[in-house]
């Protein structure tokens, strides 16, 4: 069966239902004020909308017409006179920092640009003055970057610790009484992965300051879906690569830190480009490394993917945070109560709780990844994580289309 949406779907009214926040508007049990952002500007900037529906923001975004625009530009001017314009390159990477800065509310000086989450996660952790009769504390159902860079650390005889966190759920009360030495750092992941369960950060990493314990964030499902800011989530540092909510392509994200953590962290790589040099000179006598967010780049950055990057921060903070949260949050409420109409378990908080960007479902008897191969032959594309159906859609879904969705699921 075909996608009864997938040619013209530009074209479906969008019910008050799914209308976004106003700037600055709050939902009142469950009402929402009207709507504020012209959503039918945006739908013409993400053309995979002619070819499906895209509910798996949490794997891999699209890319929207301006982010690959701004590739193709840049990979043309490449093409054409090669390095001509690299000052371009250099005012391009600097608007990267401010557009992060003005997305999380920090200082561009407290960016940095990494190739991924794993690579960001690993420079805090491998940089961090930790050894033998030192503890790290991360969850049990953490996704894998967010392990992988503490258990590196047991070589040097690093202990690592786990909360529970049962289907990605962090509780208070489980994680408070952990918080006591000898851990040094708690990572946190801010949404699970699978579930999209939000971790209480403030609440945890307040606590966790008060035992002098580090807080660092795997924040990949949050930024970009979430309108939380850096002062407000009261961690130490934040990483996310760009290719799910910030709707850029995979291989640049960020990293921002405070002064306090990247004047305790060593940089693990050296290159010409995150040390002071004298002057224009090539040469370098001794190692002093730049205090801000260029402490940890080491070498080029690629340039069409900051091009990229750029772009898609530029339309995120045109749409508005808030009301992109909105409009991801009220899809999250439709997804729900329409897999429970249909007799799904749903394993996602419901609206009492706070709300990211995935919902995870279990059919009442079919695998999740065979449901995920029957959507993906209908056009629909969606992951099966953990032995759940996880629907991500962004902003830009639709009522109608996802009104279709639940014609489709009724049919599996």
């Amino acid at each position: 069966m075909k996608l009864p949406f997938a040619c013209g779907a530009r074209n479906l009214a969008v019910p008050s239902p799914l209308s976004p926040l106003p700037s600055g508007g709050r939902a009142v049990d469950g009402i929402l004020p009207p709507m504020a952002l012209d959503l039918n500007r945006w739908l013409p900037e993400f053309p995979v909308r002619e070819s499906c529906l895209y509910l798996n923001h949490a794997a891999v975004a699209p890319l929207p017409r301006p982010v690959a625009e701004a590739m193709r530009a840049r990979i043309a001017e490449l093409e054409a006179v090669g390095s001509s314009n690299w000052r371009d390159w250099l005012e391009t990477e600097m608007s990267v920092r401010a557009l992060a800065a003005d997305l999380v509310a920090c200082r561009p000086e407290d960016v940095t640009l990494v190739r991924s989450t794993s690579e960001g996660l690993s420079l805090i952790a491998q940089g961090l003055d930790l050894g033998p009769g030192d503890a790290v504390l991360v969850g049990e159902e953490d996704f894998a970057a967010n392990v992988a860079p503490y258990l590196a650390l047991e070589q040097r005889g690093v202990e690592v610790r786990r909360f529970p966190a049962p289907d990605g759920r962090v509780e208070l009360d489980a994680v408070l009484p952990l918080l006591a030495p000898p851990v040094k750092v708690l990572g946190l992941s801010w949404v699970a992965f699978h579930t999209g369960w939000v971790a209480p950060v403030a609440e945890l990493a307040e606590a966790a300051h008060r035992q002098g314990i580090l807080v660092v964030l795997d924040a990949i499902q949050g930024l970009g879906a979430l309108d939380d800011t850096f002062p407000g989530l009261e961690v130490d540092a934040l990483v996310a690569d760009g290719h799910k909510w910030l709707l850029a392509p995979e291989g640049l994200g960020i990293m921002v830190t405070t002064p306090q953590l990247r004047a305790r962290l060593r940089p693990v790589l050296a290159g010409w480009l995150n040390v002071e040099r004298d002057g224009h000179s090539m040469f370098l006598d001794a190692l002093r490394f730049h205090r801000d967010g260029r402490r940890f780049e080491p070498g080029a950055t690629p340039t069409i993917l900051v091009a990229a990057l750029a772009a898609a921060l530029e339309l995120l903070l045109d749409v508005g945070l808030e009301e992109i949260h909105a409009r991801i949050s009220s899809h999250n409420r439709t997804l729900t109560r329409m897999l429970l109409e249909l007799g799904w378990q749903v394993g996602s908080p419901g609206p009492s709780n706070p709300l990211a960007g995935i919902v995870a479902g279990r059919h009442p008897y079919m695998p999740s990844h065979e449901i995920a191969k029957r959507l993906h032959e209908r056009q629909i594309e969606v992951s099966a994580r953990q032995d759940w159906v996880r629907f991500s859609p962004h902003f830009y879904a639709t009522a109608g289309e996802l009104d279709a969705l639940k014609v489709i699921l009724a049919r599996l």
